[in-house]
């Protein structure tokens, strides 16, 4: 079904249709695009990371605000 840079709608509607759902075009449209925000997804995460990166992003967003870090030294 995902061919390339994105979703092959014809087969998505056959999928879909062999499950006797019936949807309209821009329901199959936004069945799609979901899919492929899945799939963009489980590549950034399926991407390997060095052992020391989590660590130091974590820090880097604890510092920065970011994540409810509350600011990090700014907040103190």
């Amino acid at each position: 079904m995902i061919q390339g840079n994105g979703i092959d709608k014809a087969a998505l509607a056959q999928v879909v249709a062999e499950t006797g759902v019936r949807v309209t075009p821009a329901e199959l449209d936004a069945l799609a695009t979901s899919l492929e925000r899945i799939a963009s997804a489980a590549a950034m995460l399926l991407q390997p990371i060095s052992i020391d990166e989590t660590p130091e992003s974590f820090r880097r967003q604890l510092e920065g605000g970011g994540a409810g870090g509350g600011g990090g030294e700014a907040a103190r």
